[in-house]
């Protein structure tokens, strides 16, 4: 993901991450268009670091699929890259979303898991609904895998506006909070083991659960995890 195409990388979460993801679902995110630009800022700083990834449609170069992916790195002593951002939201249903995701990410503890201080982190995965069904997000996915194998080994990709990306630590794992049926089962596809599940009950937003609002097709969010 360049500069140039966060743009459109930005349209993709507002026309399908923001309106049909799970926990935003749950926050009424697409209710509350602060927050929606609290978590597109979340998502610029993101890919600004350099490994996120893009699908484009071929003959028009637009993005139709988009993974946010972030390097977590254990700090001890400092909260998270996630709970610092959470200090800066000032809307309930941004910080009840990502409260929801530090929550799954404390208790899965997947730094000690995978005995390691690095984890490449699948943050944000969408892809536009008219390009479902294509195999977009089963290759975005992939691609994500095969990112965590590069940057284990030499740490070195093009990065962010071709600029060289150097990883220090280098990622011992990857992980995703799957919070849908169609992700959890490329996960397991692609061998990532279940770290934690997260039930959509155990989260509130202005008095109901997540789960309430959610619906029973899926229950809760799994904590997945691959180590390189």
């Amino acid at each position: 993901m360049t500069s140039d195409i966060i743009p459109g990388a930005m349209d993709v979460m507002r026309g399908s991450f923001f309106l049909h993801e799970k926990v935003c679902i749950g926050v009424e995110l697409s209710r509350h268009s602060e927050a929606c630009k609290e978590l597109e800022e979340l998502n610029a700083r993101i890919a600004a670091e350099g490994t996120s990834l893009v699908a484009l449609e071929k003959k028009t170069g637009k993005v139709v699929g988009v993974a946010f992916n972030k390097l977590q790195v254990k700090s001890e002593g400092q909260d998270s890259y996630f709970e610092q951002y959470l200090t800066e939201c000032k809307t309930p249903s941004a910080k009840t979303f990502l409260q929801f995701m530090i929550d799954a990410d404390n208790a899965a503890n997947l730094f000690d898991l995978c005995k390691g201080s690095c984890v490449l982190e699948l943050v944000s995965l969408a892809v536009l609904p008219d390009f479902r069904g294509k195999g977009v997000g089963g290759k975005l996915f992939e691609t994500f895998v095969a990112l965590g194998k590069v940057l284990s080994g030499d740490g070195c990709v093009k990065g962010f506006d071709y600029q060289r990306l150097l990883s220090q630590p280098l990622p011992v794992a990857m992980s995703a909070t799957c919070t849908t049926v169609v992700t959890q089962h490329l996960a397991e596809k692609l061998g990532f083991s279940s770290a934690f599940e997260k039930s959509y009950e155990t989260s509130m937003f202005e008095g109901k659960s997540l789960g309430s609002r959610i619906g029973a097709d899926t229950l809760s969010a799994v904590v997945e995890y691959k180590v390189l």
